[in-house]
């Protein structure tokens, strides 16, 4: 679907994504004036890119939430992360002297996507300084974030992933007694560990005290351990 059948929507969207922050709807309207975007639908578990794909668009999560999925030499699913509306998708490997995704882009839920192809997104930047701007701030970030990654999943222990994992959760919720809305093998993929460590760890929390484990609910019943095993 090209932009001309877009809502005017679209664009109120787009100036909350963090590449067009400081742009009006009228500014963004300007610099997407080509109309030669697509906006492509997917329902809840649709692949929306493979990993090792080349990625030659800007990816703009219009409605919805996708996930980023990665899988080992072992066949290990890892989440890397997901992303909502009005996120982008992989802007930091738009413009790699090898530009394969390193993950598999899932949908979470029905979602929209808009797709624009990095040729005009590389006309936009030249002419809008605030987005080039933007977008460098944005890849500056994205490092930080890929560098904490591999932090959290390759020097972490499975004690520390949980504890990490549950400190932010509580802080969120502003709460010591979360309620999980993954599964287990959900939370398996994210600590990038198999689905029976994760249940035998819980566990052995529980047993020392650090945590108490109701079906999906967890209360942390220890901050000052818990703090020390995520540092």
């Amino acid at each position: 679907m090209t932009g001309n059948n877009c809502v005017y929507n679209m664009y109120e969207t787009i100036i909350q994504n963090p590449l067009f922050r400081g742009l009006t709807v009228a500014d963004t309207e300007l610099l997407f004036n080509h109309g030669l975007y697509q906006i492509k639908r997917y329902k809840a578990k649709d692949v929306v890119a493979s990993q090792g794909e080349n990625c030659n668009h800007l990816m703009i999560v219009l409605a919805g939430t996708v996930q980023g999925q990665m899988v080992d030499h072992s066949g290990r699913l890892i989440v890397i992360e997901e992303i909502s509306s009005p996120l982008a998708i992989a802007t930091a490997f738009l413009y790699a002297e090898r530009n394969e995704l390193p993950v598999s882009v899932v949908a979470l839920k029905d979602c929209e996507i808009l797709f624009l192809r990095r040729d005009l997104f590389s006309d936009i930047l030249q002419k809008n300084k605030t987005v080039l701007h933007n977008y460098l701030t944005v890849i500056c970030n994205r490092s930080k974030f890929l560098s904490d990654k591999i932090n959290f999943l390759t020097f972490r222990t499975i004690k520390g992933k949980i504890s990490d994992f549950l400190l932010k959760r509580s802080q969120q919720c502003g709460s010591l007694t979360i309620v999980l809305d993954e599964t287990q093998q959900e939370l398996a993929d994210v600590f990038g560990v198999t689905r029976p460590s994760l249940a035998r760890t819980l566990k052995e929390m529980e047993d020392e005290g650090i945590i108490s484990l109701e079906r999906k609910k967890i209360t942390l019943t220890d901050l000052p351990k818990l703090r020390k095993l995520a540092m």
